[in-house]
């Protein structure tokens, strides 16, 4: 009687962890509406992170100083008075007192090309705010996902500890009626100390989740994950973040090139002047004056052939770029692909131990088979969904690193 009681608690416990899965994967689904709504406004206070509002005032700056670069100098205003008498002077009849202004007009391209090149500073740093966001978005869905499985190892854990307290009860009656020796039951107490000691492992991942999602959003409630789609990938870099911000230093680049070309355009200065002579002539002056480029091989050239060393160099530095996205982004979908496939390895695991357990508990009970052995069983069932869930929190997290790096509507 005694061991058909114990078969029949062994098959309940066997049957109870899948049908709390299945309970928690309805629950999940029914809750799904309220956690994309709760991510959401995740990623609304992510937005407000000062990093990302820090980008934001950087694209605000560079845009007013295109603005500004479009602008002439400031004009001269002045006051001249020609002839004026020192000593004895004799030139008192051509005394002239007048005023005018005098302004400044630089090579013609020049200001357009600064314009343009600080205008491509402010889409870069546009593009730097996305990918910036991007990667917190996936930083902050690897922490969601790695909660979520902190929470789900806790509750195995809880399904652990009591089957090793179901086993110590058990031997210490088996003890009793001298079926078995102490020795197993001191085994049982610190094969125990294993649960405890992984409970204490994700006390502390628990708190370093906590305080990167105070960092991240200011707030520390419990969301779950967003479902995750791995983005498409047809290993062209020029449609990913780090590529087109690279792109963006070679038209800066390519735009000082321009202006330092433009620069060997000659200047032009006007000035303009109305007065008055001492013998109560009124008389006006027009200048009109240009620069030419005489020194330009000593002064200009050197800095028009370094603007063109610096183009290649920026084209040089995104061929790189474009071979480290191309490497990390495959590494990663090869990380992606091992992941699931490790997944599907542990979920087909713990059919099986599941499946094993019920039958040992059946052959227990035909008296075929040891309770150790079914104990066993279940807590190596219950080991194999802990590496289930963490493997799934990191496939995740893979996916979320992946998709960061793919350009898309990250604001």
């Amino acid at each position: 009687m005694f061991r058909i009681v114990i078969a029949a608690l062994l098959v309940l416990i066997g049957a109870a962890l899948p049908a709390r899965a299945a309970e928690s994967a309805y629950a999940a689904q029914d809750s799904q509406p309220q956690e994309t709504a709760a991510f959401a406004r995740l990623l609304e206070k992510l937005k407000q992170h000062p990093e990302i509002r820090s980008y934001a005032s950087r694209t605000e700056s560079s845009r007013d100083y295109a603005e500004g670069e479009l602008g002439l100098p400031d004009p001269v205003l002045f006051m001249e008075q020609q002839n004026y008498p020192i000593g004895s002077s004799t030139s008192q009849m051509l005394e002239m007192k007048s005023i005018g202004f005098r302004q400044e007009i630089p090579a013609f391209g020049t200001r357009g090309a600064k314009s343009e090149k600080i205008q491509a500073e402010a889409h870069k740093s546009r593009l730097a705010q996305a990918y910036a966001f991007a990667a917190m978005k996936a930083k902050l869905i690897a922490v969601l996902a790695a909660w979520r499985s902190i929470r789900e190892q806790e509750k195995l854990l809880d399904e652990q500890a009591g089957l090793f307290s179901f086993e110590r009860t058990s031997l210490k009656g088996r003890i009793a009626a001298n079926q078995t020796g102490v020795s197993r039951l001191s085994m049982s107490q610190a094969d125990s100390t294993e649960v405890q000691l992984r409970r204490a492992d994700l006390e502390e991942k628990k708190h370093g989740v906590m305080d990167m999602l105070a960092n991240m959003v200011g707030e520390t409630l419990y969301v779950g994950p967003p479902p995750v789609k791995l983005a498409a990938w047809d290993n062209d870099p020029d449609k990913t973040y780090p590529v087109k911000i690279a792109a963006e230093d070679i038209t800066m680049a390519r735009k000082e090139v321009d202006m330092r070309d433009a620069e060997f355009g000659p200047h032009f200065e006007v000035q303009a002047g109305y007065g008055r002579m001492n013998n109560g002539d009124n008389a006006g002056t027009v200048m009109v004056g240009l620069s030419i480029p005489l020194w330009a091989s000593e002064s200009q050239r050197p800095k028009l052939n370094g603007a063109k060393a610096a183009l290649h160099s920026s084209e040089l530095d995104q061929d790189a770029v474009k071979r480290d996205t191309i490497e990390k982004l495959n590494y990663l979908k090869a990380q992606i692909d091992i992941s699931a496939q490790k997944i599907e390895l542990l979920e087909t695991k713990d059919t099986d131990l599941a499946t094993a357990a019920r039958a040992l508990a059946r052959e227990y009970e035909a008296g075929k088979a040891d309770m150790a052995m079914i104990l066993k069983t279940r807590r190596d069932a219950l080991s194999v969904r802990i590496s289930l869930a963490q493997e799934q929190a990191k496939r995740i997290a893979l996916i979320a690193d992946f998709n960061h790096y793919i350009i898309g509507d990250a604001l």
